[in-house]
């Protein structure tokens, strides 16, 4: 096993989001070497070479990798961090093991903007997904907090090409389709 322990050292409330917290733990070793496998297995992850980090998103929360420790903001309680600890710990030693099979990527993965995102649907501003602009379903898209599946006018036929360049970009992100 490559890493054989994550130790939380500190939680506390979240300070950009209440009623959410965020905690820090340790690393039993240093884990940088596997960042740049974690960055290709990971769609929706950003890898900083220069800052030897490595940041990703589950549902709502923020997860980033240092080389000896982790941070993690907007988790709900304590249960959660640990479970979260163990996400990372069973995907680290889950990319090591598989090390010799992965190509990796050290490049910084460019994130779509909502404008980006805006430009790839109908535009009609119908809400049938139940969000009053395209430009604010973008934004809900972006951030994980609404399918591609609600925009019905996206799925019609002659909306097809820009349901590829939506399904394109969630696949980057991470997010399901």
């Amino acid at each position: 096993m490559f890493l054989e322990e994550v130790k939380m050292n500190f939680i506390k409330p979240c300070t950009t989001d209440a009623g959410k917290m965020q905690f820090k733990a340790k690393f039993s070793r240093n884990i940088s070497q596997i960042f740049p496998y974690i960055n290709a297995v990971l769609k929706n992850s950003s890898y900083n070479h220069k800052a030897a980090s490595l940041t990703f998103k589950k549902e709502f929360k923020i997860i980033t990798l240092f080389p000896e420790k982790l941070a993690v903001a907007k988790i709900i309680n304590e249960s959660e961090a640990y479970e979260i600890m163990d996400l990372v710990k069973d995907l680290v030693n889950n990319t090591y093991e598989k090390i010799d099979e992965i190509e990796p990527l050290y490049e910084i993965r460019e994130r779509p903007s909502a404008i980006e995102i805006y430009k790839n649907l109908p535009k009609l501003n119908c809400r049938k997904c139940g969000v009053p602009t395209c430009l604010a379903f973008a934004s809900k898209l972006l951030e994980g907090q609404i399918n591609a599946k609600n925009c019905l006018p996206l799925h019609e036929e002659s909306n097809k090409e820009k349901l590829e360049g939506i399904e394109n970009m969630m696949q980057m992100l991470g997010y399901e389709i």
